[in-house]
């Protein structure tokens, strides 16, 4: 991953004015954006990765999405 030098030092700064590490501090960002951005908690993102390790996990993501898609009339259901 490549981040322009202005926002690094950005990221850099916060992060020391947190006393945390750089990467802890751009995971965290990561994870609330996508709970932000999706509604779904990071927490939930992780299920559904792990869902898709295993035939019936596998299997019941796409009954979800079936669920998901017949209840939607102008776009298709979230990836998932």
């Amino acid at each position: 991953m490549h981040l322009p030098a202005d926002l690094l030092a950005s990221v850099d700064r916060q992060a020391r004015s947190l006393a945390m590490s750089r990467n802890r501090y751009i995971v965290r960002a990561l994870e609330r954006a996508l709970a932000t951005e999706t509604g779904w908690s990071a927490e939930f993102v992780e299920e559904l990765a792990s869902a898709r390790a295993d035939v019936e996990g596998r299997r019941a993501l796409e009954q979800l999405r079936t669920v998901v898609a017949s209840g939607r009339t102008r776009k298709g259901p979230p990836a998932l």
